[in-house]
């Protein structure tokens, strides 16, 4: 905590200062996030190489916020070095204020307000970082044992736990602990699995996303009929995140919506505008136990909450900063964490096995090429698919390269696209019609 304990004396001492110092802050925000992190990694089938060494590392790291008695604003990423002694920070301190900025709609620091009660943490991992590491190697070993012998595996583990840090100067104090744990692997680079939450993976979470990545690495040595007019297009959970990273997350930013500079107006959420078909809601959920995306308190304070974007197809709000919330007129929403904190929710949602069974002729698309080259505002899209899997009679029958055209705000409201759930996945199966042909 020498860091959190650092600026918070500092800026004390700032907002206390003489009324004619220059450096006299009358408002201040501190974010630090203190972590221990154990990470190890497969590189060309070799665990523990130059490129990917066992590591472990500490460090502690966050931001200021600062208000000053002028009203100008400063924004500053601090870590804990060196040089920490009382005049470095003065000296930091100083060079923040040359770089102050006027923002009015910036300045307001929330008050506390009851947090909620989420559980972020997972005390098998703090066993990991203390010294039990034993579980990452036998799973890298399991990786390297079971793989399919001609195959070229890639892989990383990594568990991280911490203490995450708020303090304000309207008086929030908090500290709370939190964890983290990733893994994935590929083969050939082609297809993988991946896992990402705050807990460890179960073994047979482990099994599942195995046996799954096998299969389709095994529908990837055969080649399979080209694709018609006719065939359905599914997007793999990872291709519907990336799909709606690259098109919906950025328009749901309040700030873009008010500058005007995203797909949708103010007004549009304000009269709740139809933009996808009923049977779809999108949601920020950060209270869901030991999920990524979950938090108890935005970075700038604001208390987690559910926050819905969508309901049934109709536009709701705008995930909105403290800032944007002041310029809206209305309170701070929850925040997504890069995608995670996001779901997608489908009136009409059946298990991923019972959807495959009933498709004739489809292709699932496990990834694509320059997707984020694509307007994000307009939705269209033209992207290659290579290495992507055909469907036939509801089993996946081998490879083929496609070329995907269409819109995504398009495939959104049609009453034609569906999803499918699978357990192991945060996002769903998307089973759109869109243009689609082979390579």
């Amino acid at each position: 905590m020498k860091l959190v304990a650092h600026l918070e004396e500092l800026l004390y001492q700032a907002q206390h200062a003489p009324v004619k110092e220059e450096l006299r802050l009358a408002d201040w925000r501190i974010l630090v996030n203190e972590s221990e992190v154990v990470s190890l990694g497969i590189k060309d089938n070799s665990p523990g190489c130059v490129y990917t060494p066992p590591s472990y590392s500490q460090g502690e790291s966050g931001e200021v916020f600062l208000v000053w008695a002028d009203g100008k604003c400063s924004q500053a990423m601090v870590q804990w070095g060196s040089h920490n002694d009382q005049a470095y920070w003065q000296q930091e301190l100083a060079q923040w204020k040359q770089a102050s900025y006027e923002d009015p709609d910036a300045t307001h620091i929330p008050a506390p307000a009851p947090l909620p009660l989420v559980t972020v943490e997972d005390p098998a991992i703090k066993s990991i970082i203390s010294g039990d590491g034993q579980i990452l190697f036998d799973q890298v070993k399991r990786w390297l044992t079971d793989k399919p012998s001609e195959a070229k595996m890639q892989g990383s583990i990594q568990t991280a736990w911490g203490f995450r840090h708020i303090r304000t100067s309207t008086g929030l104090a908090l500290t709370y602990q939190q964890s983290q744990f990733v893994s994935w692997f590929s083969f050939d680079s082609l297809i993988g699995g991946s896992f990402a939450k705050r807990r460890l993976s179960r073994p047979e979470e482990q099994q599942e996303l195995w046996g799954r990545t096998l299969k389709l690495y095994e529908a990837l040595q055969n080649v399979a009929p080209p694709v018609g007019p006719q065939t359905q297009v599914i997007l793999a959970p990872s291709m519907t995140e990336d799909m709606l990273g690259q098109f919906i997350l950025p328009n749901f930013s309040g700030d873009r919506v008010i500058e005007k500079q995203g797909a949708f107006s103010k007004e549009n959420f304000l009269e709740n505008k139809l933009v996808f078909h009923p049977n779809f809601s999108l949601l920020l959920d950060p209270l869901l136990p030991l999920e990524l995306g979950s938090y108890l308190v935005t970075p700038e304070g604001v208390p987690a909450e559910r926050t819905v974007l969508v309901c049934d197809g109709k536009l709701q709000t705008p995930y909105l900063r403290v800032k944007d919330s002041v310029r809206w007129g209305a309170k701070p929403t929850a925040l997504p964490h890069g995608m995670s904190g996001l779901y997608l929710k489908h009136q009409a949602e059946v298990p991923w096995a019972e959807a495959l069974q009933g498709v004739e002729d489809g292709v699932l698309i496990l990834s694509v090429l320059g997707l984020h080259t694509q307007e994000a505002v307009s939705g269209s899209y033209s992207l290659s698919a290579p290495h992507s899997l055909r469907i036939l009679k509801g089993k996946i029958v081998g490879k083929t390269d496609v070329k995907l055209t269409g819109n995504f705000f398009t495939d959104m409201a049609a009453p034609t696209t569906k999803t499918a759930l699978s357990a192991l996945d945060t996002f769903p199966y998307l089973i759109i019609k869109t243009g689609v042909q082979t390579l």
